[in-house]
């Protein structure tokens, strides 16, 4: 007799955890603390049956019960927010409460894939590498204000000493990283990056924490759809518009790979005559770079994919 699949959906916040689980037998919905006593109450309560669960993507707020939940064996979706809220107003259901949302999130969860674990060392070095790329666009948002013309020379002189700050940060978080990876097993991969034309330490930091662990599930393609530069049709009956990017993606890779396509430009003649060639179909220079850092983005997964240096005629068979 087979078992049946029972779905279960979390909706996620700093303090709590919003529970609905679908049985047959009748619903039951739970609000525990988001920490470990509360994630535990949430094992105890799935003990007997097969289970699959959905659970909002919301920063770190999802870390613990997403990792608790799957060493215990279950399997876990975490979904885009705004995903959810979507397939809410699609189901019909215009009001928003944390109980609405763990109902709606269960029944997404009976048509969404699990989503790859993260190791504990990924997760590690993610908070590192994110710390860092955020911590780069503070700087670069306090340097802007001191351009401004009239700003104020006291208030001025409190931003360079925090921008100051932040560069010494940065750079040891930096280094932090570096110590970390190379000690461990995505040191390869860290190193790998560096080898294709383009990438940087800053670009390889991010790829070895944000790309999923065993890419050979993946397509370069389909790599570069998750971080967002992948353009999707956009056509309705006879009405066919241009292609566009996705609104959502990995916000940290697609960021990362912007400046290296734009030093490219300078010192590689096939990423100019494709940012040329996007350019002269009429597209504004910041698309016209999306076709240089998608191509970047999938020389990068290439290489990590088939785990050797980066050379000049790799197989075709390598950019699937």
């Amino acid at each position: 007799m087979n078992s049946i699949t029972i779905p279960v959906g979390i909706d996620v916040s700093k303090d709590t955890l919003d529970v609905f689980i679908d049985r047959v037998s009748g619903r039951k919905r739970m609000k525990v603390s988001n920490d470990e006593e509360g994630v535990r109450q949430i094992l105890c309560e799935l003990e007997v049956g097969t289970y699959k669960v959905a659970m909002e993507a919301t920063g770190r707020y999802e870390v613990l019960a997403r990792r608790m939940l799957e060493e215990a064996g279950l399997a876990v979706s975490s979904l885009n927010p705004r995903l959810a809220r979507h397939m809410a107003i699609g189901f019909g259901v215009e009001a928003k409460t944390d109980p609405i949302d763990a109902e709606i999130l269960a029944r997404l969860a009976t048509v969404c894939k699990p989503t790859d674990p993260r190791s504990q060392l990924r997760e590690s070095l993610g908070d590192t590498s994110r710390t860092v790329s955020t911590l780069i666009l503070e700087r670069s948002g306090h340097k802007k204000r001191l351009q401004s013309p009239g700003f104020h020379p006291q208030v001025a002189q409190s931003l360079e000493v925090i921008i100051a700050v932040l560069d010494t940060e940065i750079a040891r978080l930096e280094k932090l990283f570096v110590v970390e990876v190379r000690k461990s097993e995505l040191a390869e991969r860290y190193k790998l990056a560096q080898t294709v034309p383009g990438v940087g330490p800053a670009m390889a930091r991010v790829l070895t924490s944000e790309l999923p662990e065993d890419l050979s599930r993946y397509t370069t393609r389909q790599i570069c759809s998750y971080a967002g530069l992948t353009p999707v049709d956009n056509a309705s009956g006879k009405s066919i518009r241009k292609s566009k990017l996705k609104a959502h993606g990995n916000m940290f890779i697609k960021a990362a790979t912007y400046m290296p396509a734009v030093s490219l430009l300078a010192c590689d003649p096939k990423a100019m005559e494709l940012y040329r060639r996007s350019i002269a179909q009429g597209r504004e220079h910041q698309q016209a770079l999306v076709p240089v850092m998608h191509r970047l983005l999938r020389r990068a997964a290439a290489v990590i994919k088939r785990g050797s240096p980066w050379r000049s005629d790799p197989p075709a068979t390598t950019l699937t």
